[in-house]
C-alpha cells in the first residue's frame, strides 16, 4: 500500500491531495489500522505534510483530512538520477526539463538519450542535413522514432533537435545555368560547385563563355544533401552523366565538405585554382577545426608532391586559405583554365 500511495503521488501535478483521494487507492479488504499504518510512514518520511487547519478524521489513530506533497521528498532519488546522467552525457544534452516532468518520463526517455549521447560522442554534431529516417536510425537504429514515436519531443526536450540538422526534404540547389550546354542529350555535363557566395558571384557573368554547364553555389555543407536532385532541377534525364570540380576554402572545414562531395558524387578538386589559391600567403585562426585525416590524404592525392606538402603544411600549422584570397580577375582566369582541362577530359571520353 505504501508503495502504490508512493507512485500516486510521484505521478501528481498538484501539490495537495485529500484523505478521501488516497481513501480510494486503498484496497476494499485492507483494514483502517493497517490503511492509518501506511499513511503514518508517509508522514513521518515528509513524502505528506498534514494541513493542520483543515483538521482530521476523528478516528483513532487520527488521520489529517488534507495533506501537501512533499515534492522535493519525493522526487530527491529521481533528482539525483538526473544529474548523474547529466554528468556522464554529452554536454550539449540538456536536462533540466525532466526536474519538472514525471519519473516514468524520464525512465521512458532515458534508454534513447544514453543512444544519442554515444552518437554524439563518437561522431560529434552532423555537418550535413539529413532526412528525419536517415538521422533516426543513425541516432536510435529505427528510421521511425523521429516522426512516429515521439524522437522530435524528446530531441527537443533535450536541446538538439535543431543542431541535429533533420530536414524533410533537402534545399533546392542554387545555380547559374549555361543553357549553350545543354543542346544534345546523352552527354557528359560539367559542373562548377564553390563553398561560397562571393566566388559564386564573381564566376557568374563569364559563365556563358565557359564550359561549365551549371556553376553551383555550394552553401557550405547544404550542397551535399541538395546535389542528388541536380538532374531533376536540370531536366535532365538518366542518361545523361555529370563531372563535377570543387573548389572551396582550403582547411579542414572545406576538405570536409569535398570529402562528402567525392564520396556522392566522384566530385574533384579544381586543381589549378586550388593552386594559384596556394600561391597566397595563408592566415591564422582555423586551429581549433576538427582533422579529418582521411579527407586530407585523398585531397592532396590530386596535387603535386610539392603543393600537396605545402597543404599539408599548412593545415598542420592551424592556417588556412580562404576562396577570397584570390581576386575576382585572378580566380576567373583560373576558371578559364579550369573549363580547358574539362574540354580535355571530355574529348578523352569521345564527347559522350
Amino acid at each position: 500500500m505504501h508503495e502504490k500511495i508512493l507512485q500516486h503521488l510521484k505521478s501528481q501535478k498538484h501539490t495537495k491531495i485529500t484523505l478521501g483521494q488516497l481513501e480510494a487507492l486503498a484496497d476494499p479488504d485492507m483494514t483502517y489500522t493497517s490503511f492509518q499504518r501506511a499513511i503514518q510512514v508517509l508522514l513521518d518520511g515528509r513524502y505528506l505534510i498534514p494541513i493542520d487547519k483543515h483538521g482530521t478524521n476523528g478516528k483513532y489513530p487520527p488521520l489529517p483530512l488534507t495533506f501537501r506533497i512533499g515534492k522535493s521528498v519525493i522526487t530527491k532519488s529521481l533528482r539525483q538520477d538526473i544529474q548523474a546522467a547529466q554528468l556522464r552525457f554529452h554536454p550539449t544534452i540538456k536536462l533540466d526539463a525532466y526536474f519538472s516532468l514525471s519519473e516514468m518520463r524520464w525512465k521512458k526517455d532515458v534508454p534513447c538519450i544514453e543512444r544519442i549521447s554515444d552518437y554524439l560522442t563518437r561522431h560529434g554534431f552532423p555537418k550535413e542535413e539529413a532526412t528525419a529516417p536517415e538521422r533516426s536510425f543513425q541516432l536510435v537504429g529505427d528510421e521511425k522514432w523521429v516522426d512516429e514515436k515521439g524522437g522530435r519531443k524528446l530531441l527537443e526536450t533535450i536541446g538538439v533537435w535543431d543542431l541535429l540538422r533533420i530536414t524533410a526534404l533537402p534545399d533546392p540547389l542554387m545555380l547559374a545555368v549555361n543553357v549553350a550546354q545543354f543542346r544534345e542529350s546523352g552527354r557528359l555535363y560539367q559542373h562548377l560547385i564553390v563553398e561560397n557566395k562571393t566566388t559564386f558571384y564573381a564566376i557568374q557573368p563569364i559563365l556563358p563563355s565557359l564550359t561549365f554547364a551549371t556553376l553551383i553555389y555550394g552553401a557550405g555543407w547544404k550542397v551535399v544533401s541538395g546535389l542528388e536532385n541536380l538532374p531533376g532541377q536540370l531536366g535532365l534525364g538518366t542518361e545523361d552523366r555529370h563531372h563535377f570540380q570543387y573548389f572551396g576554402d582550403l582547411d579542414h572545414e572545406g576538405l570536409a565538405i569535398w570529402h562528402s562531395l567525392f564520396q556522392k558524387c566522384k566530385a574533384v578538386p579544381a586543381v589549378n585554382i586550388y593552386q594559384s589559391l596556394l600561391s597566397q600567403a595563408p592566415s591564422a585562426g582555423k586551429a581549433t577545426q576538427a582533422v579529418r585525416e582521411d579527407a586530407v590524404r585523398r585531397f592532396v592525392a590530386f596535387f603535386p608532391d610539392g603543393d600537396g606538402e605545402r597543404i599539408r603544411n599548412i593545415l598542420r600549422e592551424g592556417q588556412y586559405l580562404p576562396q577570397e584570397a584570390l581576386g575576382a580577375e585572378m580566380l576567373r582566369e583560373m576558371v578559364i583554365q579550369s573549363c580547358a582541362g574539362s574540354k580535355r577530359r571530355e574529348e578523352q571520353h569521345g564527347g559522350r
